[in-house]
């Protein structure tokens, strides 16, 4: 609100008064730097220029009516259109101050209304596209110098204006999916827990993620999942209701603030409600893209009363429902603290594992079903922690795939499988075919092929003795960039083998086109062949169809005689298990090599 210095009688030397814009309802122009400001109830002297009254005190609701008539619009209580006369002050216009008639461009005064009613996002009339079109017209028929000057500030005025609503809206919204943002949720969340202080209500914050996003972008392209975060936003500010707040936090994070929360279940709810609605198929491009969540809760007062608080322990409910294989969601508990503590220490240690020299590589043999000798050797990483002790690849595998570490890990891995069977070539034992687990991360690097050929020719190891296993819901992920991975790998001499065949949705038209070496058998299949009828079926039918499409199968987990026996008559050509070996150091291995230790095979 500006502050207008005047005087009551325009004298110099004279005592200056202060007015609030607000107070003055109109200024006119008596001659040059002789304005007189009209209050309601009195009338003071201005020494400024007039041509600069109406950019100055713009912001404040003052526009010129004609070239003696500056008027606040906030005052205008009625406006006679065949007079031209605006009525400032009351409603009554006996009592009210007038504009000048004899002054008033009465069609100024109409364009004026319009172009502050159209701008106005408040107003029942706001049209930017009218706003333009009215403009451009008013501009083109008006002649007077000092009206256009008028419209000019005015325009000037309003496009200031726009871009300041821009600014404020780039500030806190997203600018990929046009939610919220961080900055606005914060915002939001800091006062409704202010006024749930208050009034006692309870709210709840809902922290999700994506499963598995970073393979969309990996295989298909940042493109593709910008598009599906979009198709989401669209879809949540839908679901969520308008005293709700959802927003991007970043990358493929959302936030739910739930601001009144009547029931301990209503969270949930609304969770549920987002695992429906992220399941659906999104097309995008042609591609029908599926998706699950995981989805953390926290409630207010229970698990927070600060606003850091409550997103923390969302973020840990969340990344509890990931450990527990996503598409569900976990309220928090103050056990879920000292997880996310282990996790963040694990990977800080991780990232000093390589160059510690803590990482290890056992050894399981592949045994030949025919001859029962050793056909070749899986690779399987382990971590050897100074205090931690011996650490499982099932708790440390997933952690090196989320934070990227997987690329360097899984390149030592193969570079060291590598350099270790072409030793055990060179000592004179009979070639063996190593084969090495590659994650959908690295099978997607576009620097996978290259990297392949730098460490075949590096350790001088033939790529018919390296295969590299891919899960099946790898091969099923971007089939076009598959097939023509694998299409490199084959003109290389590498050998491809499909893990855990069986647990994932392939099409067997594309495992045609694949043209893989090995299916590997998944375990969980071979776990119970002899005991129930439906597995046994299960990998009668694997058996029977890798022989016809001239592919080897080989089963894996297998401890017993019995499961043993159920696969050599089933034909299987290759097996992998604890029948024969458990997963061994380089020197066990050797020693199997130099005794060339044979699996027993039942006649």
């Amino acid at each position: 609100m500006q502050k207008i210095p005047v005087t009551r009688d325009g004298k110099r030397g004279s005592e200056i008064i202060i007015l609030d814009s607000s107070s003055v309802v109109k200024i006119d122009k008596i001659r040059d730097r002789e304005i007189v400001v009209h209050t309601k109830d009195q009338q003071y002297y201005l020494d400024f220029s007039f041509d600069n009254l109406e950019e100055w005190l713009f912001e404040d609701g003052f526009r010129l009516l004609d070239s003696a008539n500056i008027v606040n619009m906030n005052h205008v209580g009625d406006y006679d259109t065949k007079k031209g006369i605006v009525y400032l002050g009351e409603k009554d216009r006996k009592h009210s101050k007038t504009a000048s008639a004899a002054r008033i461009h009465k069609e100024h005064i109409e364009n004026v209304m319009q172009l502050i009613t159209t701008a106005d996002p408040s107003s029942a009339d706001h049209n930017p596209i009218q706003h333009d079109e009215l403009f451009a017209r008013i501009v083109n028929e008006t002649q007077d110098d000092q009206l256009l000057r008028s419209y000019a500030t005015i325009r000037a005025m309003n496009e200031r204006k726009r871009a300041e609503e821009k600014i404020v809206h780039m500030a806190y919204h997203d600018s990929l999916t046009q939610l919220p943002n961080r900055l606005y949720f914060d915002d939001r969340l800091k006062a409704c827990l202010q006024e749930s202080e208050r009034n006692g209500n309870r709210m709840a914050v809902i922290f999700f993620d994506l499963d598995r996003f970073k393979v969309i972008n990996d295989t298909l392209g940042h493109h593709i999942g910008d598009q599906l975060l979009q198709a989401l936003a669209r879809k949540l500010q839908i679901y969520v209701k308008e005293h709700n707040v959802v927003a991007r936090f970043g990358g493929d994070e959302f936030m739910v603030l739930l601001s009144r929360s009547s029931h301990i279940d209503e969270p949930a709810q609304l969770a549920k409600g987002i695992l429906n609605l992220v399941k659906e198929p999104f097309l995008i491009e042609e591609h029908e893209l599926f998706v699950t969540a995981s989805i953390g809760i926290s409630l207010y007062p229970n698990d927070g009363i600060d606003a850091e608080t409550l997103l923390k322990n969302a973020d840990n409910a969340m990344y509890r429902s990931k450990e527990k294989g996503g598409n569900s969601y976990h309220y928090y508990h103050p056990d879920m603290n000292k997880r996310s503590l282990h996790k963040l220490n694990m990977e800080i240690h991780l990232r000093k594992a390589l160059e510690r020299n803590e990482l290890r590589i056992l050894y399981q043999p592949l045994v030949d079903l025919r001859t029962g000798n050793i056909c070749g050797m899986e690779a399987l990483v382990r971590w050897l922690h100074p205090e931690w002790g011996m650490i499982s690849p099932a708790e440390f595998i997933p952690l090196a795939e989320e934070t990227g570490l997987i690329i360097p890990i899984g390149s030592w891995i193969l570079k060291q499988s590598c350099i270790q069977n072409k030793q055990w070539a060179s000592s004179g034992y009979p070639p063996l075919c190593v084969s090495v687990n590659i994650s959908a991360i690295q099978f997607h690097q576009p620097q996978f092929i290259p990297l392949i050929q730098h460490i075949l020719k590096e350790t001088g190891l033939e790529p018919e003795y390296l295969c590299l296993e891919i899960t099946e819901n790898v091969a099923m992920n971007n089939i076009p960039q598959v097939i023509e991975t694998m299409h490199q790998l084959k003109e290389l001499g590498v050998r491809i083998s499909i893990d855990d065949f069986g647990t994932g949705y392939s099409s067997l038209s594309y495992l045609k086109r694949f043209r893989v070496h090995t299916l590997k058998i998944d375990q969980s299949f071979i776990r119970d062949v002899t005991s129930d009828e439906d597995n046994a079926a299960i990998v009668t039918a694997l058996i029977a169809m890798s022989h016809q499409l001239k592919i080897k199968s080989l089963a894996e987990g297998v401890e017993t005689k019995e499961q043993l026996e159920f696969l050599q008559s089933q034909g299987c050509d290759e097996i992998q298990g604890y029948v024969f070996s458990k997963p061994t150091s380089v020197d066990e291995f050797e020693i199997m090599l130099k005794e060339n230790k044979q699996l027993f095979l039942p006649k």
